[in-house]
């Protein structure tokens, strides 16, 4: 995972109905999350101690609002995935390189 802010070792994404409707409202998958955090990210820490993933999935980038389980090492909870935002996918291209996906 590479990050400008943050290095994140994520070893299991938990899930609940809540995130699974949640994220579903914007078109998006579990398996599309899980493609991006196991993908080519870019990653930066936000609020509540929570982390913005920025990364591909099905050709098109997505933000990914993750935070840590507490008491559980490498898990994390998944509170929010959409389409990435204009200023989002620019901030992604800046670090990466390459076209705007």
């Amino acid at each position: 995972m590479t990050s400008e802010d943050e290095s994140l070792e994520i070893e299991q994404l938990v899930w609940d109905s809540w995130n699974i409707e949640h994220i579903a409202n914007h078109e998006v998958t579990r398996d599309d999350v899980e493609e991006v955090i196991t993908g080519d990210t870019v990653t930066r820490a936000t609020y509540k101690h929570r982390f913005l993933v920025l990364g591909p999935s099905r050709g098109r980038l997505l933000a990914v609002v993750i935070g840590p389980v507490p008491g559980q090492p490498g898990a994390y909870y998944t509170f929010s995935a959409r389409p990435a935002s204009r200023s989002e996918r620019r901030y992604y291209q800046d670090l990466k390189g390459g076209e705007e996906r």
